[in-house]
């Protein structure tokens, strides 16, 4: 067996090749560079006068609505309408309308208005039985929290809607085919001044306007003008189904949509919510 000794390469022989292999990296980059298409930013820089087309006519576009919302089917709440014997509180309603205001003056005829300490679950039956035997107390959300079961609980969609230090629901009423604002702290809902009820969008933008808002016969509310700036900025709950899907307090900012006005004064938003300046997206359909 014979052995054959390497003499080691020289410093001078691992640079060369070192260079060599840059330099043929170097060629092939400039190679693929002249060879491949420019991007899209690359062709635009180039030639600011490319002009892109309008495929669709403006008239003949369909925008759609961006979120999903969700509520809990009746189904899930025929222990609460039973219960609270809700069938009774609305024999009397003419139409959805009717329906729901009488359900909003039962809410408010539950408790007095105090603190929710502890706060108690985004549950109408537990908040129901956790105030009349002391536990706790409730305020505005509370008041919207029992409201919209009980009106999930005849099949009327309704989600909640947070204002500027206050919480009321919307509710979609079928026989009208549109979203009314109910505030059932106040035990109100609202109307233009030719008593058509209107959305919390609706209210925001007459309140800006200064164009009439009629709170129902009855209402609770001290000071209209007053109250009417809560109305200043608005943020939807697309998750209005707590009872098949419950979640914790502290998760809820990740189902708000604040609504962006292009003409009212810039507010702050939590970090990484959700915002549209789209009223489609608040109202689909």
């Amino acid at each position: 067996m014979s052995v054959t000794l390497e003499r080691p390469r020289s410093a001078w022989s691992s640079a060369l090749i070192l260079v060599g292999l840059a330099g043929l990296a170097a060629a092939l980059l400039a190679y693929l560079r002249a060879t491949s298409p420019p991007s899209v930013e690359t062709a635009v820089a180039a030639d600011p006068k490319i002009h892109v087309p309008m495929f669709v006519e403006p008239a003949q576009v369909r925008p759609t609505p961006r979120f999903r919302f969700t509520f809990d089917p009746p189904e899930a709440l025929a222990d609460l309408r039973a219960e609270e014997k809700l069938d009774a509180i609305v024999g009397a309603a003419r139409d959805d309308l009717a329906r729901a205001a009488l359900l909003m003056h039962w809410a408010r005829a539950q408790w007095e208005p105090g603190m929710p300490n502890p706060y108690p679950p985004l549950n109408a039956r537990i908040i129901l039985r956790d105030i009349r035997r002391g536990f706790t107390s409730g305020f505005c959300a509370q008041y919207n929290y029992v409201l919209a079961q009980a009106l999930q609980s005849f099949g009327i969609p309704a989600r909640y809607v947070s204002l500027l230090e206050h919480e009321v629901i919307e509710a979609r009423l079928p026989d009208r085919a549109r979203w009314i604002c109910l505030d059932p702290l106040y035990d109100a809902w609202y109307a233009d001044a030719q008593g058509a009820p209107l959305s919390v969008l609706e209210i925001h933008q007459r309140a800006q306007d200064r164009a009439p808002v009629v709170p129902s016969e009855g209402h609770r509310i001290p000071d209209l003008g007053a109250h009417l700036e809560a109305f200043a900025a608005l943020a939807v709950w697309l998750k209005n189904d707590h009872i098949t899907s419950p979640l914790n307090f502290t998760d809820l900012e990740r189902y708000k949509v604040y609504y962006l006005d292009s003409r009212a004064a810039p507010r702050p938003v939590p970090p990484g919510a959700l915002t549209t300046a789209e009223p489609l997206d608040l109202y689909p359909g």
